[in-house]
């Protein structure tokens, strides 16, 4: 008898990281089943949106990670894609979905400082995060 000892969350995600299988649902569900979303155009993208949240005197660091995440390029333009893999309805969900996505955006603020700060050519303050 051959035991599973996996977790259906694992599964899942392994699932939807095919990129012929994420194409489809994604092409079926919002392109009425046109190839919009072509399989060999996607890469995987990083799923930890973990960071730390600085306020004055106050940090705190918040571990989040989303299942399953591939970008695509459309010449200059980026799309990034992403699936939650979810076993019941969950009604806070919209929530957890725009903390993930400001922790993308904190993620990419920290970079874009990082590098600004960097850059031995100075900047005036509205060009700096620009």
């Amino acid at each position: 008898m051959k035991r599973d000892n996996t977790k259906p969350d694992v599964r899942l995600k392994e699932f939807w990281r095919d990129n012929d299988r994420f194409a489809d649902l994604f092409n079926a569900v919002l392109f009425e089943g046109q190839e919009v979303l072509k399989p060999d155009a996607l890469e995987e993208a990083d799923t930890d949106m973990s960071g730390v949240i600085q306020l004055k005197q106050y940090e705190e660091s918040l571990v989040r990670a989303r299942d399953v995440v591939k970008k695509t390029a459309y010449g200059a333009d980026f799309v990034i894609w992403g699936i939650e893999n979810q076993q019941r309805i969950h009604y806070a969900f919209p929530l957890r979905t725009l903390l993930y996505d400001g922790m993308g955006y904190l993620k990419e603020y920290n970079e874009i400082t990082r590098h600004r700060k960097e850059d031995s050519e100075p900047k005036t303050k509205d060009e700096f995060l620009s």
